[in-house]
């Protein structure tokens, strides 16, 4: 048998990232759209551009360096508009928070993997809190929670683990 093809393994990637770009870009259409005034249209340059741009343009490239590239675009995209969920959750608005665990809870489900997870944040603020030994607000509580819940535990050690179910034990014993 074969291995797999490199670039084939790329455009598989990239395939399952942009359906949750779409998934995503489907839902902030909708909210942009809710609180439009009457008889105004979105404008949808405003808004992430679709999926197939950059499936598009992944298939126009020749040399794989320059596909790869598309990819980390993609992943950069991720990473991103989780920065972005992350502060807007620290902003303590509760409907603004709603919204987005509604929406997270539904990716999960509707696409099969964790928004957050494939952003790299869950990495970034379990290495914060575990450095600064304790976490310091709902947020980082929130996306630590997600790592315990959703069952990302498997991309960390046992110890990494262990040691971050002790610092969210922390957090709720102390409010």
């Amino acid at each position: 048998m074969t291995p797999p093809q490199p670039d084939i393994e790329i455009r598989a990637e990239l395939v399952r990232l942009i359906e949750g770009l779409d998934y995503f870009r489907t839902w902030r259409i909708a909210q942009l759209e809710a609180t439009l005034p009457a008889g105004e249209t979105l404008d949808l340059d405003t808004v992430v551009v679709p999926g197939s741009f950059f499936l598009d343009l992944y298939d126009q490239q020749s040399r794989k360096s320059d596909r790869k590239q598309i990819l980390k675009e993609v992943q950069n995209w991720y990473a991103h508009t989780a920065n972005e969920f992350h502060s807007f959750m620290k902003s303590g608005e509760q409907e603004v928070v709603q919204d987005i665990n509604a929406f997270l809870a539904r990716f999960r489900a509707d696409i099969g993997f964790d928004f957050f997870s494939e952003s790299g944040l869950i990495r970034k603020t379990m290495n914060k809190a575990v450095k600064r030994g304790k976490l310091v607000n709902d947020a980082e509580w929130y996306v630590l929670q997600e790592f315990v819940v959703d069952g990302t535990e498997g991309d960390f050690t046992r110890e990494e683990t262990t040691h971050i179910r002790h610092l969210i034990s922390e957090y709720e014993g102390a409010q």
